[in-house]
Protein backbone atom coordinates (compact mmCIF):
# COMPACT_ATOMS: atom_id res chain seq x y z
CA UNK A 1 0.00 0.00 0.00
CA UNK A 2 2.86 2.23 0.83
CA UNK A 3 4.03 1.71 -2.90
CA UNK A 4 0.69 2.65 -4.41
CA UNK A 5 0.33 5.80 -2.05
CA UNK A 6 3.74 7.01 -3.23
CA UNK A 7 2.85 6.57 -6.66
CA UNK A 8 -0.30 8.48 -6.33
CA UNK A 9 1.36 10.97 -4.81
CA UNK A 10 4.04 11.48 -7.24
CA UNK A 11 1.51 11.96 -9.77
CA UNK A 12 -0.08 14.45 -7.47
CA UNK A 13 2.91 16.11 -7.80
CA UNK A 14 3.01 15.61 -11.00
CA UNK A 15 -0.81 17.63 -11.97
CA UNK A 16 -0.83 19.97 -8.89
CA UNK A 17 2.31 20.57 -7.76
CA UNK A 18 3.22 20.26 -3.90
CA UNK A 19 -0.26 21.94 -3.38
CA UNK A 20 -1.48 18.48 -3.43
CA UNK A 21 -3.42 17.36 -0.34
CA UNK A 22 -4.37 14.06 1.90
CA UNK A 23 -7.77 14.26 1.06
CA UNK A 24 -6.33 14.56 -2.91
CA UNK A 25 -4.04 11.04 -2.86
CA UNK A 26 -6.48 9.44 -0.92
CA UNK A 27 -9.02 10.36 -3.64
CA UNK A 28 -6.84 9.33 -6.31
CA UNK A 29 -7.02 5.99 -4.67
CA UNK A 30 -10.10 5.53 -3.99
CA UNK A 31 -8.85 5.29 -0.18
CA UNK A 32 -10.02 6.95 2.95
CA UNK A 33 -7.88 9.37 4.79
CA UNK A 34 -7.75 7.02 7.79
CA UNK A 35 -6.51 4.36 5.69
CA UNK A 36 -4.17 7.18 4.17
CA UNK A 37 -2.77 7.87 7.50
CA UNK A 38 -2.13 4.62 8.82
CA UNK A 39 0.73 4.25 6.15
CA UNK A 40 2.25 7.89 6.25
CA UNK A 41 1.76 10.54 9.05
CA UNK A 42 1.60 13.52 6.62
CA UNK A 43 1.73 15.31 3.88
CA UNK A 44 5.60 16.14 4.41
CA UNK A 45 6.31 12.06 5.38
CA UNK A 46 4.92 11.35 1.74
CA UNK A 47 7.24 13.45 0.33
CA UNK A 48 10.13 12.75 2.56
CA UNK A 49 9.65 9.28 1.45
CA UNK A 50 10.03 10.35 -2.79
CA UNK A 51 12.85 12.38 -1.90
CA UNK A 52 14.63 9.32 -0.52
CA UNK A 53 13.63 6.34 -3.21
CA UNK A 54 14.91 9.40 -6.06
CA UNK A 55 18.02 9.72 -3.89
CA UNK A 56 18.37 6.03 -3.83
CA UNK A 57 17.37 5.32 -7.47
CA UNK A 58 20.16 7.97 -8.75
CA UNK A 59 22.81 6.91 -7.03
CA UNK A 60 21.94 3.11 -8.07
CA UNK A 61 21.86 5.24 -11.58
CA UNK A 62 25.02 6.06 -11.09
CA UNK A 63 26.88 2.93 -9.76
CA UNK A 64 25.19 1.18 -12.51
CA UNK A 65 26.66 3.70 -14.92
CA UNK A 66 30.29 3.49 -13.06
CA UNK A 67 30.27 -0.35 -13.96
CA UNK A 68 29.14 0.06 -17.80
CA UNK A 69 32.27 -1.23 -19.57
CA UNK A 70 30.78 0.02 -23.12
CA UNK A 71 31.11 3.14 -22.13
CA UNK A 72 34.05 6.22 -22.53
CA UNK A 73 34.96 8.23 -20.22
CA UNK A 74 33.54 11.19 -21.73
CA UNK A 75 29.80 8.98 -22.69
CA UNK A 76 30.07 8.31 -18.75
CA UNK A 77 30.73 11.84 -17.43
CA UNK A 78 28.49 13.18 -19.53
CA UNK A 79 25.31 11.03 -18.18
CA UNK A 80 26.83 11.09 -15.06
CA UNK A 81 25.56 14.80 -15.20
CA UNK A 82 21.98 14.23 -16.49
CA UNK A 83 20.99 11.76 -14.01
CA UNK A 84 17.49 11.83 -12.67
CA UNK A 85 14.69 9.83 -10.85
CA UNK A 86 11.71 8.29 -12.91
CA UNK A 87 9.12 8.59 -9.92
CA UNK A 88 9.40 11.48 -8.20
CA UNK A 89 8.53 15.05 -9.55
CA UNK A 90 12.67 16.16 -10.13
CA UNK A 91 10.24 16.89 -13.42
CA UNK A 92 10.07 20.68 -13.36
CA UNK A 93 12.31 23.19 -12.13
CA UNK A 94 9.31 24.89 -9.99
CA UNK A 95 8.38 22.02 -8.22
CA UNK A 96 11.98 22.12 -6.70
CA UNK A 97 11.67 25.99 -5.73
CA UNK A 98 8.53 24.80 -4.53
CA UNK A 99 10.09 22.14 -2.01
CA UNK A 100 13.32 24.12 -1.48
CA UNK A 101 11.12 27.10 -0.05
CA UNK A 102 7.88 25.23 1.52
CA UNK A 103 9.55 22.09 2.58
CA UNK A 104 13.11 22.79 4.13
CA UNK A 105 13.79 19.64 5.83
CA UNK A 106 12.53 17.58 2.79
CA UNK A 107 15.25 20.23 0.99
CA UNK A 108 18.15 19.56 3.08
CA UNK A 109 18.36 15.95 1.35
CA UNK A 110 17.93 17.24 -2.11
CA UNK A 111 20.86 19.67 -1.45
CA UNK A 112 22.96 17.73 0.22
CA UNK A 113 22.78 15.21 -2.63
CA UNK A 114 23.75 17.85 -5.26
CA UNK A 115 26.47 19.28 -2.99
CA UNK A 116 28.04 15.83 -1.94
CA UNK A 117 27.53 13.41 -4.54
CA UNK A 118 30.41 14.71 -6.87
CA UNK A 119 33.04 12.34 -6.10
CA UNK A 120 32.48 10.29 -8.95
CA UNK A 121 32.49 12.90 -11.60
CA UNK A 122 35.78 14.30 -9.82
CA UNK A 123 36.91 10.38 -10.86
CA UNK A 124 35.81 10.65 -14.09
CA UNK A 125 37.62 14.48 -14.91
CA UNK A 126 40.69 13.08 -13.48
CA UNK A 127 40.50 9.75 -15.54
CA UNK A 128 39.24 11.52 -18.62
CA UNK A 129 42.25 14.32 -18.17
CA UNK A 130 45.16 11.31 -17.41
CA UNK A 131 44.18 9.77 -20.52
CA UNK A 132 44.07 12.62 -22.98
CA UNK A 133 40.14 12.26 -23.57
CA UNK A 134 39.55 15.63 -21.48
CA UNK A 135 41.63 18.67 -22.02
CA UNK A 136 43.44 19.87 -18.43
CA UNK A 137 40.37 21.67 -16.48
CA UNK A 138 39.64 23.10 -13.05
CA UNK A 139 36.89 20.49 -11.75
CA UNK A 140 36.07 22.51 -8.74
CA UNK A 141 35.16 25.25 -10.67
CA UNK A 142 33.43 23.23 -13.00
CA UNK A 143 31.25 21.51 -9.83
CA UNK A 144 30.20 25.32 -8.86
CA UNK A 145 29.59 26.58 -12.59
CA UNK A 146 27.30 23.45 -12.60
CA UNK A 147 25.40 23.57 -8.59
CA UNK A 148 25.13 27.33 -9.30
CA UNK A 149 23.67 27.34 -12.43
CA UNK A 150 21.37 24.48 -11.43
CA UNK A 151 20.25 26.80 -8.80
CA UNK A 152 19.85 29.57 -10.83
CA UNK A 153 18.00 27.72 -12.91
CA UNK A 154 15.71 26.65 -9.89
CA UNK A 155 15.05 30.49 -9.29
CA UNK A 156 13.97 31.35 -13.25
CA UNK A 157 10.01 32.17 -13.00
CA UNK A 158 8.65 29.89 -15.80
CA UNK A 159 7.34 32.47 -18.36
CA UNK A 160 4.95 31.55 -21.40
CA UNK A 161 6.44 28.81 -23.27
CA UNK A 162 9.47 28.53 -21.43
CA UNK A 163 8.83 26.43 -19.10
CA UNK A 164 11.71 23.82 -18.76
CA UNK A 165 11.59 20.18 -17.61
CA UNK A 166 14.30 19.40 -14.83
CA UNK A 167 15.57 16.47 -17.63
CA UNK A 168 15.53 19.27 -20.69
CA UNK A 169 17.84 21.79 -18.18
CA UNK A 170 20.17 19.48 -16.97
CA UNK A 171 20.59 18.66 -20.62
CA UNK A 172 21.45 21.95 -21.91
CA UNK A 173 23.71 22.85 -18.75
CA UNK A 174 25.34 19.66 -19.11
CA UNK A 175 25.94 20.46 -22.81
CA UNK A 176 27.04 24.18 -22.23
CA UNK A 177 29.47 22.59 -20.12
CA UNK A 178 31.20 19.91 -21.54
CA UNK A 179 30.71 21.06 -25.35
CA UNK A 180 30.94 25.03 -25.07
CA UNK A 181 29.47 27.20 -27.30
CA UNK A 182 32.27 26.78 -30.57
CA UNK A 183 30.81 25.26 -33.10
CA UNK A 184 32.95 21.83 -34.35
CA UNK A 185 35.28 22.35 -36.90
Amino acid sequence: MRERIAQAAAEEIASRGLRFSMRDVAARLGISTKTLYQHFESKERIIEELIDRAIGEMKEAENRLAADPSLTVKQKFRQALVILPRGFAYQTMTVLSELRTRYPESWAKVDAHLNEGWNRIRLLAEEGMASGEFRPFDIELFIQAYVGAWYRLMEDRPTAGRALSMGKALEGLADLLTEGVYASR
